[in-house]
């Protein structure tokens, strides 16, 4: 069940009397019976309304007829000062005259003297009992406030209404969201629930609804709101209310409905894509078989007339022979690098731990051994290791290191280097030669398939290797840049995901 706290520090009470008998013998009296009563003690008016200025006692017992100042005038200053202070007045059959004026003053509570414990007792208990039931309602009521402000400042739309559905208050937030002012709505049936009689069925059962609804404002434009909608019983078990409570939810059906269709354009594309992927193989196999077949076919042929004929044919025409059969040479080669730029576009990925450092020493070695007449001059890092796919990673170094031979082709002292090293926590891999080295103004070309930096004449190529190299790079979720100087050489550095992330 809810509730609410009300603290209670406990009363307070002043007892003033001028004879000292009786005040302590009435002092040890109240402690008996009221101990957790904290009591305060004054031997005459003048001195209990000091205290009563200090400690604003809850009850007041007091003496009529004292030295200094009067109980009556102590209480009518008290009262003036607290209009609801309880007073007890403790008199003398012989002060019938002030017993009268206290009544007139509103004191109610006498007891008269000599003071017997059950009567004073039970006039204590009076006033504490009343004054236990004003705290009670002061705290009650202040918690309605608290209840009141809550709902009025809540962030949700609630809505109070009949057990039949009738709108009987609304908070602001009902306003915000609906764009209705209370007068508006009052009285009026809660449209959203008409037409669905599964919620009255939920309702009439004892339990709550949840739903969601489209609404549409004041001003015709369409929302989205979550309902709860709860059942309220007065103190007999009967239904008594209904309560709404509304969140505004638009925002939230708008973006679902914005990933839907996301999700159904990205499945559109996937298809298409995969289209395309198939059309592309397709072209592959017409590439790699029905374009290099009358390549072959033609080189074939020269090489035929070159031998049946070839004493019999001028200077001239031999020249021409030589460079048809070494541009069928080229754009096989040509034909053979667009479809491995191709394969590794698309090839699946396969991740383990690499050596890198022992690739690299494979395709150094092999690059040796296809230019033996050369001095060239590796270094290579040990324990470079990265995760990734070895066949691709393979071609990575295979393209940037040949690339680093063949660019330092000009040098007799060609030197290329395979390393890493580490910044802001990122290991970073690196290919370094001493070759021809480029204009970094000219670096956003690099990667770009055919666009070379350097004439054919100064070195032969495609311009597809380094495009090849980022493309890999890129599928494995790595960065590639370059750092160059035209004739101090070049830099090409990449990174990987580490183990944890790949």
């Amino acid at each position: 069940m809810g509730g609410f706290a009300a603290t209670d520090p406990g009363f307070t009470l002043l007892y003033v009397e001028d004879e000292q008998l009786t005040r302590e013998t009435v002092l040890t009296l109240l402690r008996r019976r009221f101990p957790g009563l904290t009591l305060f003690s004054a031997k005459n008016g003048a001195e209990g309304m000091a205290l009563f200025r200090e400690h604003a006692p809850d009850l007041v017992v007091t003496d009529i007829k004292m030295p200094a100042l009067s109980g009556i005038d102590m209480a009518r200053q008290m009262m003036e000062l607290k209009p609801s202070l309880p007073v007890i007045v403790t008199s003398a059959h012989s002060d019938m005259d002030y017993l009268i004026e206290s009544i007139e003053l509103g004191i109610s509570r006498y007891v008269l003297k000599p003071i017997e414990s059950s009567k004073l007792f039970a006039a204590v208990e009076g006033a504490l009992a009343t004054l236990k039931g004003e705290r009670e309602l002061q705290a009650h009521q202040a918690f309605v406030r608290r209840l009141s402000r809550a709902v009025e400042q809540s962030a949700s739309s609630i809505v109070i209404a009949s057990p039949e559905g009738v709108i009987e208050y609304v908070n602001p937030r009902f306003t915000t969201l609906t764009g209705y002012e209370a007068c508006e709505v009052l009285g009026k049936s809660l449209k959203s629930l008409k037409g669905k009689p599964e919620v009255w069925t939920r309702i009439a059962a004892g339990e709550e609804w949840h739903g969601e609804f489209e609404g549409v404002k004041k001003n015709g434009e369409i929302f989205y709101e979550s309902t709860s909608l709860s059942p309220v019983y007065d103190e007999t078990g009967a239904l008594s209310n209904l309560v709404a409570v509304q969140e505004d939810i638009t925002e939230r059906v708008l973006s679902e409905r914005r990933i839907e269709a996301l999700n159904r354009s990205l499945a559109s594309r996937a298809e298409e894509l995969e289209l395309a992927n198939r059309d592309l193989e397709g072209f592959s196999y017409t590439v790699s078989h029905d374009l290099r077949t009358p390549l072959t076919n033609i080189n074939g042929y020269c090489q035929v007339i070159l031998e049946l004929y070839g004493a019999s044919l001028e200077d001239q025409c031999k020249d021409f022979i030589g460079i048809i059969l070494s541009e069928t040479v080229n754009m096989n080669q040509l034909i053979k690098t667009l479809l491995e730029f191709s394969r590794v576009s698309r090839a699946e990925i396969t991740r383990s731990e690499v050596d890198l450092s022992e690739l690299a020493s494979l395709v150094c070695a092999a690059q040796q051994l296809s230019e033996p007449q050369r001095r060239l001059t590796f270094s290579i890092a040990p324990g470079m290791t990265a995760m990734g796919d070895p066949d691709l990673l393979k071609v990575v170094l295979q393209n940037l290191i040949s690339n680093a031979c063949k660019y330092s082709g000009n040098r007799e002292d060609a030197v290329v280097e395979v390393a890493s090293l580490e910044e802001d926590g990122e290991r970073i891999f690196f290919v370094r030669d001493n070759g021809a080295g480029f204009d970094m103004a000219q670096a956003d070309k690099l990667f770009s398939p055919f666009q070379r930096l350097h004439s054919d004449r100064e070195f032969k190529g495609f311009g597809i290797g380094l495009a090849t190299v980022q493309r890999i790079i890129q599928r494995h979720g790595g960065r590639i840049w370059a750092e160059g100087e035209v004739g101090l050489g070049a830099c090409f550095y990449f990174t990987l995901p580490p183990p944890a992330e790949a």
